[in-house]
């Protein structure tokens, strides 16, 4: 369950969770992913690696094994965001293509994977969180030798 919000005035919702997806993602990339459990409610839904991560324990144990692979180097790119705002329910729905790219045996950056994201957020104490996510692949994983296109 989530602490009572606590709403800046004069915020934009929708902004400032894009904000909070920036920062879990580049907790990822910069590999300190552990740092990012605290960008989710206690109760939230994580899907990741085709695995569904239900609650914290569970989500803190996904990002502890992701922070442990350090040859493992990625960056995330934001594309085409879309944002819902519901005033009833105070939540805020960003809808997101992200474009993984991930460091190859080469040393080269490509393309690994495109995936169609959504996260969900609720305001907390604390400010506004993820209170769900789902990745889905937008296609199949590229080669990981595969060039950069363009």
């Amino acid at each position: 369950m989530t602490s009572p919000a606590t709403r800046v005035p004069g915020e934009d919702p929708a902004t400032a969770c894009h904000a909070v997806l920036v920062e879990f993602l580049a907790a990822i990339d910069h590999g300190h992913a552990s740092t990012a459990l605290d960008l989710f409610t206690d109760d939230a839904s994580f899907t990741a690696r085709g695995q569904q991560l239900h609650g914290r324990d569970a989500i803190s144990e996904f990002l502890t094994v992701r922070e442990a692979e350090t040859g493992r180097q990625t960056v995330h790119l934001i594309a085409n965001e879309t944002q819902h705002t519901n005033d009833a329910d105070e939540t805020v729905t960003l809808e997101a293509i992200l474009v993984l790219v991930e460091r190859n045996s080469a040393g080269k950056f490509v393309t690994h994977r495109i995936l169609e994201t959504t996260q969900h957020f609720v305001p907390t104490a604390a400010g506004w969180r993820i209170t769900r996510r789902e990745t889905a692949p937008f296609h199949p994983p590229t080669s990981p030798n595969a060039p950069v296109n363009g």
